[in-house]
């Protein structure tokens, strides 16, 4: 079972070194992986969440930097909102640079006033996104030297190099939750949803590996701790998860049984203690799941 969790690399009380040792504290936790969140430049009504955010690439080059084990990701990078190519370059360099310790997410992206402030074209994001995966997995099998691409989006004949670290190169998951995620996630092997319930994960889960029999599903969910069970809700207002321990390791339980390889799990990011609560999600949920690795 993959345990990832949300690092605070966006939220008003945004610091460097908290991002440093909440990454630290994930990482001696014994937490599989890190994760930041990507937005560039949010019109005005979605500045309360995310105006205060630290470019999610160059935030993976610090935390590799600040940790030695820990995989680090973005969920979920939205490359059509990107030069794609760039950020195909980027992603080669973290491997490089982390020692093979870089997985992300890749998403179509959904904030329309965002594509426009950045000048990317909106209605084309998922064909350019399929493309890309496609290109990525390409490139990467073509590395290290020349490497050509020739699709409807990108025509590519150069050099790439150094070395992939990572066999394969960076492992790319597909984030979202529509039928065309899961077309993607067919092709890239691993599915990441965001906060679907159990009963909404089940048939989507079944219906990816009916497509390929392999695919992993590693779900992002939020989880706060509570003296009594209740109805959570995320800093958007989607489901969560709250309650004590036993109850958290239950309910995570049922996504297990859905079809759940893992989680990347949003422990309040955002509010003071979130060290504590990774130490104690790794001491009182961890040991409850099935093949869970926390110490």
């Amino acid at each position: 079972m993959h345990l990832g969790l949300i690092l605070p690399n966006y939220g008003e009380s945004l610091q460097a070194e908290r991002l440093a040792a909440v990454a630290a504290a994930a990482e001696e936790a014994g937490f599989d992986s890190g994760w930041v969140t990507d937005h560039v430049l949010v019109p005005d009504e979605h500045a309360a969440v995310y105006g205060t955010i630290a470019e999610a690439l160059v935030s993976l080059g610090f935390l590799a930097a600040r940790t030695s084990r820990l995989e680090v990701g973005v969920s979920a990078l939205v490359v059509p909102q990107r030069n794609p190519l760039v950020a195909l370059k980027q992603l080669t360099t973290l491997d490089f640079l982390s020692g093979g310790r870089i997985v992300t997410a890749v998403a179509a992206g959904w904030m329309g006033g965002e594509f426009e402030t950045l000048a990317a074209d909106f209605t084309s994001r998922g064909r350019l996104l399929n493309e890309w995966l496609q290109m990525a997995r390409s490139v990467f099998d073509q590395m290290p030297g020349r490497v050509r691409f020739d699709g409807e989006h990108f025509t590519v004949d150069g050099w790439m190099a150094p070395a992939l670290v990572r066999p394969g190169g960076p492992e790319l998951w597909v984030a979202g939750v529509s039928r065309a995620t899961l077309r993607r996630a067919a092709i890239s092997g691993v599915w990441h949803p965001v906060a679907l319930r159990p009963d909404e994960l089940r048939p989507l889960a079944a219906e990816l590996r009916e497509q390929r029999a392999d695919s992993r599903v590693i779900l992002r969910i939020g989880v706060r701790f509570l003296g009594e069970p209740d109805h959570g809700r995320d800093e958007r207002g989607r489901h969560a998860i709250a309650g004590p321990p036993q109850w958290i390791a239950e309910r995570l339980e049922e996504y297990v049984d859905a079809g759940a390889d893992g989680f990347v799990v949003n422990l309040d990011y955002d509010t003071p203690g979130l060290e504590e609560r990774v130490a104690q999600f790794a001491q009182d949920v961890g040991p409850l799941l099935p093949a869970a690795r926390l110490a």
